[in-house]
């Protein structure tokens, strides 16, 4: 198994599992991010299953957020780590935002 499929897998997986805490979540947004590096040795139907992943991520939005604000501010954590827009996991707080705003 290549090492672009293990972090498919973790991620797959770990989206099963939104309530565990919040310091597991940011792992996985840590395999997210190393996902996106890897991401173009992908084969078609990864890809699919990534963009499935992250369909479901989306949807769990709001649980992932709650569990990871309890351990770490976002926004603070991307200041310090510098993450680029590109990486858009890391911003659950902005996408909540937005997403109520247009939902008002």
């Amino acid at each position: 198994m290549s090492r672009a499929q293990e972090l498919l897998k973790l991620y797959t997986v770990g989206l099963k599992h939104p309530e565990v805490s919040g310091f597991e979540l940011l792992d996985l947004l840590e395999t997210r991010s190393a996902l996106a590096q890897v991401e173009s040795n992908l084969q078609e139907a990864e890809r699919h299953q990534l963009e499935e992943a992250d369909t479901l991520f989306l949807d769990l939005a709001e649980i992932l957020y709650r569990q990871i604000s309890t351990v770490v501010d976002l926004a603070e954590i991307r200041h310090k780590s510098r993450t680029p827009p590109s990486h858009w996991w890391w911003y659950l707080d902005r996408w909540l935002e937005r997403r109520k705003i247009a939902v008002s």
